[in-house]
């Protein structure tokens, strides 16, 4: 159990498998559970948000691969049309022309609603963040100010829930968060196996 190993790894490129493995890590510290506790919570609600996430871009890329198939498959039945029944080819066009882009538009709609689920991913990790450096933040500044403490803290999530804020850097913000906050809640524990 090399929590010092397994933590440079997350810090550096974090992977579900390395929160898992820690999971067991922490589980097994006997140095201070309190500690251990809640850095397992920090990883468990990383984890989750990382298998999520993953799982939307994964749906996201077989979706938008869904999309531009059906468009193809729509559009080469009137390409086709278009080659081989030249004297109906205006006629057939029209005709099939108006199912071809609810098709195509059903398609991209389904894209569409990949956005809204991963949002929610977004927000859930934000909601769990928040508490979490509420709790650090009390014990780091203690004589900061309740409404202080909020600003800040709103300020800084404030991005993650806007819904101005593009998803990749939804993305990026909450990770970095994540490393951030699973660190401090395990430099106690580094600390006790130094």
């Amino acid at each position: 159990m090399d929590l010092t190993v397994t933590l440079q790894r997350i810090l550096k490129e974090p992977t579900p498998a390395d929160l898992w493995a820690l999971q067991g890590d922490l589980l097994t510290a006997d140095a201070n559970r309190e500690a251990a506790a809640k850095a397992r919570r920090v990883a468990g609600d990383f984890y989750l948000y990382l298998t999520d996430l993953l799982s939307k871009v994964t749906s996201r890329h077989h979706s938008q691969w869904a999309a531009a198939l059906a468009t193809a498959s729509v559009t080469s039945v009137s390409f086709h049309e278009l080659l081989h029944e030249q004297a109906d080819a205006f006629k057939q066009l029209l005709f099939s022309g108006a199912p071809a882009l609810l098709e195509i538009g059903s398609a991209f709609q389904s894209v569409k609603a990949w956005e809204v689920e991963t949002g929610l991913v977004h927000y859930d990790a934000a909601w769990r963040l928040y508490g979490e450096l509420w709790d650090i933040s009390t014990t780091m500044l203690p004589d900061l100010q309740a409404d202080q403490r909020r600003a800040y803290l709103d300020a800084l999530l404030g991005p993650a829930v806007s819904p101005d804020t593009p998803g990749n850097a939804k993305s990026v913000l909450l990770v970095k968060l994540y490393q951030w906050v699973l660190a401090m809640r395990m430099a106690p524990l580094l600390g006790a196996a130094a």
